[in-house]
C-alpha cells in the first residue's frame, strides 16, 4: 500500500497550487462574509475535494492504469481501501483547515464564536461533502471517468434544484424553516449524529459497491 500513497502523493503535488488557491479563496469568504464564509469556504473546498480525488482515479483509470496496477503485489481489496483512506484524509484535512482558519479569523475579527461553534458548522458541510464523494467514488471505479463527469452534473443539477426549490417555492421554504427550527430547538448536535449515522450506512454501501463494480479495463 506504500507504493499507492506514494502514487497519490506526487499526483497530489501537481496539484498543490489549486489546493492554495483554494484555501486563500476559502479565507477571503471568511473576511468577508463572516460566519456564513465558514458554510461558502466549506463548501468551495468540496469542489476541490471532488475534482481532486477524483482526477486522482482518473489518473490510474487512463490507459489501462488499474489493469497494470494490480499485476503488482497490490489486490483490488488494498486498492479501494487505500483509495478510501485517502478520501478520509482529504475530506478530515479540509475540515480541520477550515475549523483553524476560522478560529484564527473569529479571534481577529471578535467574532462571538466558540470552537464548538465552529467545529459544528465545518463537520456539517465536510460530512455532506463525505457523503457525495462516498456515492460518486463507486460509480467512477466502475463506469470510469467521463460517465462520471455527466453523473455529478445530474448531482449538482439535483442540489441545484434543492437550493432553487427552498427559494422559489413555499413547500421549499416550509421545509427549510421547519430544518431550522428543529435545529434552534434541538441544536445542531442532533442533527449532526442523525446524519453522521446516515453517511455510515453509506459508506458500507459505498465500500461494498466499489468492491463488486469495480472495472480495470476504462481507458
Amino acid at each position: 500500500m506504500r507504493g499507492l500513497w506514494l502514487q497519490d502523493y506526487y499526483l497530489f503535488k501537481r496539484q498543490r497550487l489549486a489546493v492554495g488557491l483554494t484555501w486563500i479563496l476559502a479565507t477571503l469568504c471568511l473576511i468577508l462574509f463572516g460566519r456564513w464564509g465558514i458554510e461558502i469556504g466549506m463548501g468551495i473546498f468540496a469542489v476541490m475535494l471532488s475534482m481532486l480525488m477524483l482526477s486522482l482515479l482518473s489518473a490510474n483509470q487512463q490507459n489501462r492504469g488499474l489493469k497494470f496496477l494490480l499485476t503488482l503485489p497490490i489486490t483490488k481489496k488494498t486498492y479501494i481501501r487505500q483509495k478510501y483512506a485517502l478520501l478520509f484524509s482529504n475530506v478530515s484535512g479540509a475540515v480541520l483547515t477550515m475549523i483553524g482558519t476560522t478560529w484564527i479569523i473569529a479571534k481577529w475579527q471578535n467574532w462571538n464564536l466558540t470552537l464548538t461553534d465552529i467545529f459544528q458548522q465545518a463537520y456539517l458541510v465536510g460530512i455532506i461533502i463525505l457523503a457525495i464523494l462516498l456515492i460518486i467514488v463507486p460509480y467512477q471505479l466502475e463506469h470510469g471517468p467521463e460517465a462520471t463527469q455527466t453523473f455529478m452534473s445530474v448531482v449538482g443539477a439535483i442540489i441545484g434544484g434543492g437550493y432553487l426549490s427552498v427559494q422559489k417555492t413555499s413547500w421549499g421554504r416550509e421545509i427549510f424553516n421547519n430544518i431550522v427550527t428543529s435545529i434552534n430547538h434541538n441544536g445542531l448536535t442532533s442533527l449532526l449524529l442523525v446524519i453522521t449515522g446516515i453517511v455510515v450506512i453509506i459508506l458500507g454501501l459505498s465500500y461494498y459497491r466499489s468492491l463488486t463494480g469495480f472495472q480495470t479495463t476504462a481507458e
